[in-house]
């Protein structure tokens, strides 16, 4: 078979080169014995490139020879890619395992990756538009395909034409290719696989080194069945555990819960191991019908082992999320999909996690500075609650505490998008108590307002009205200042102003009551005239106040400014939003980036739309841009992330 084999691959070289030293070249790289069977479906792949090479090399030698250039073969790939006629079904960009995710799919999913399957067996490559869960989901179903039919030329010839035409999928190949080629037990192709350019050794390095085991072994002084442990969660990507401070309390906390966990099945007789077995047992029977022992069977219990690990992962990154006040909760169903799987898992694990958890959350640590800083950006409601702390707590004769404690938490906050909010929250507290703090407090709202990426201009209450101002001249006297905080942006100064608000002004000069009477006659259509201009306001350099009477004891102020009142957070033009999604945006931008679904459910009406269908059009506008939804659910409120708002405002 092998002479055979030789006598047909030097045959096809002779045909296609016509000098000696570019055949010696080509058997020497393919036909040595031991590389022959594996080398000869890589060689009828490689005649359109190995072409280009010898005509460009010996174009000059012979006229006759055709030229075939480069451009003719490297040619881009993505360019080739068939439209499909109907609309492929959105797939939520995930991560995927095995080919068991494509049972938590849609049955529209389901049906277009049938539709997929077929169309690349027939050589027709759908482009997918993004929706890259298809071609992982094709991926690991080929792999599981060699598993039965054993035949690793088709199979490399399979997971190569996956690879040109969607490109993330190759940076997989090898590695993934190597765990079936154990199962089955084949070491000549192993080595081969890992030896081949090099690649796979630089490249399993690289993804050891990421692993959360390795990654952490010197920092938390790991010793090496916790580093293996570690190895085997797949780590949620997120805002929260890419927080490097958070990220390590919850490796403790993991390793923790797993030591935990360890002992109580021990003390009942039996081992995490074997739970673990368990539990992948009833996964791979029934929900991905392996028969036992089989070498699908094999593969999938190890690979649900690791997903058990990482959904303790998920448990324990709750428990710390819930310790810092982090109201976004990972999802951390096992299988749900599979009744029965889920149940498994919950009865031997997920309830033993429950009932630790009062003493796991005393493991935590509190966060450092820069981790509040960080977890306040991300959640522009979170000051809230140490806010009640601090009112909770005030006394009035320790007015000097309460605003140490005020400008501690404005610190922590001083990335966070609703920092403004957080002054005039505090002035509207203190206002019955010192009038003076209320001002400057109030001034400091001003000022967050103005520099922020919208002027809001939220007007003092009633009540904070009254207990501030007592005459119309103090009313006036602070507009001034307020208006030019606003054209002239020098907190300082507005500062400097605020704290002699209260200070005694110079005596009033008594004028005698017949002079003013006998002027009142002489100028008396003056004074009418003026009257009727200045009850409407002042002009200050462009600003527009208004003061007024509301009734004996409450003073109505309104401020506004041409040049703050300018919205500068429109959407960018180039995101396809409609007047009705901006709309709502704006309403998520002024209220904090938190609204409650009643609300939302009253603006949708409003609009004569659905709310879930207003929920999902602005996410899958935002999908393509942030590769992860806008506007999540968090208990009975939508809420938006704000790094993900600024980064479509700053298109």
């Amino acid at each position: 078979m092998i002479y055979l084999l030789i006598i047909v691959v030097t045959i096809l070289l002779i045909v296609i080169f016509n000098d000696d030293k570019t055949v010696s070249k080509y058997y020497n790289k393919y036909l040595s014995s031991e590389r022959i069977k594996h080398n000869l479906g890589k060689i009828v792949r490689e005649i359109p490139q190995i072409r280009t090479e010898i005509n460009e090399g010996n174009s000059s030698r012979n006229e006759s020879i055709v030229d075939v250039t480069g451009s003719l073969y490297q040619i881009s790939y993505a360019e080739k890619l068939k439209e499909h006629t109907k609309s492929i079904p959105y797939w939520q960009h995930q991560y995927i395992y095995s080919y068991s995710e494509i049972k938590g799919a849609t049955h529209e999913q389901q049906s277009f990756y049938a539709q997929f399957k077929n169309s690349f067996f027939s050589g027709e490559y759908l482009d997918l538009k993004g929706n890259t869960n298809y071609a992982f989901i094709l991926f690991f179903d080929l792999l599981d395909e060699f598993l039965m039919h054993k035949n690793i030329v088709k199979v490399e010839n399979q997971l190569e034409v996956l690879g040109r035409y969607y490109p993330k999928t190759s940076f997989y190949t090898n590695r993934e290719l190597i765990k079936r080629l154990e199962i089955i037990g084949d070491p000549t192709n192993i080595a081969r696989l890992k030896n081949q350019d090099n690649q796979y050794q630089n490249y399993y390095q690289e993804y050891d080194n990421w692993k959360l085991g390795t990654k952490y072994r010197a920092k938390l002084n790991l010793d090496e069945s916790d580093v293996r442990l570690l190895n085997k969660v797949w780590q949620p990507h997120n805002n929260f555990s890419a927080i490097d401070y958070c990220c390590v309390e919850i490796i403790k906390l993991f390793l923790a819960t797993v030591t935990s966990l360890t002992k109580q099945y021990l003390q009942e007789g039996t081992t995490i191991d074997i739970q673990l077995t368990i539990i992948a047992d009833v996964v791979a029977r029934k929900h991905l019908n392996y028969r036992a022992n089989s070498p699908n069977y094999k593969y999938s219990i190890d690979q649900t082992k690791d997903q058990v690990y990482s959904t303790i992962f998920k448990y324990c990154e709750n428990i710390v999320r819930e310790s810092y006040e982090h109201k976004r909760k990972l999802s951390i169903d096992f299988y749900g999909q599979t009744p029965l799987a889920q149940k498994e898992f919950d009865d031997r694990v997920g309830l033993k996690i429950i009932s630790m958890k009062s003493d796991l959350i005393s493991k935590v640590n509190p966060p450092d500075k820069e981790t509040e800083i960080e977890l306040n950006s991300q959640n522009t409601s979170r000051w809230k609650n140490r806010f009640d702390e601090i009112t909770k707590n005030f006394k009035a004769e320790n007015i000097n505490d309460y605003i140490e404690s005020l400008k501690h938490l404005t610190k922590l906050n001083i990335r966070t998008a609703s920092l403004e909010n957080i002054y005039f929250e505090a002035s509207k507290f203190i206002a019955k108590v010192d009038k003076q703090a209320s001002l400057i407090l109030y001034v400091y709202y001003l000022y967050c307002d103005l520099v922020s990426s919208k002027f809001d201009n939220k007007k003092m209450t009633k009540t904070v009205q009254k207990c501030l101002f007592s005459s119309i001249e103090q009313v006036h006297e602070f507009e001034k200042i307020a208006s030019d905080l606003i054209n002239t942006k020098d907190l300082n100064k507005a500062i400097e102003a605020a704290s002699q608000f209260y200070t005694p002004k110079r005596k009033r000069i008594k004028l005698s009551n017949e002079a003013i009477m006998d002027a009142n006659k002489k100028h008396s259509g003056t004074v009418n005239l003026l009257n009727e201009y200045l009850q409407d306001g002042l002009d200050v350099e462009g600003n527009s106040i208004k003061t007024g009477e509301v009734n004996t004891e409450e003073i109505k102020i309104k401020i506004s400014s041409d040049v703050a009142i300018r919205d500068k957070t429109s959407i960018s033009s180039g995101l396809k939003t409609t007047n009705v999604q901006q709309e709502l945006l704006d309403i998520f931008r002024m209220e904090g980036f938190i609204l409650s679904f009643e609300r939302i459910e009253l603006f949708a009406k409003s609009k004569g739309q659905f709310k879930n269908q207003l929920i999902e059009s602005i996410n899958d506008t935002c999908y393509e841009i942030l590769d992860d939804v806008l506007i999540e659910e968090e208990d009975k409120n939508y809420t938006i992330n704000p790094d993900y708002y600024n980064r479509i405002v700053s298109l």
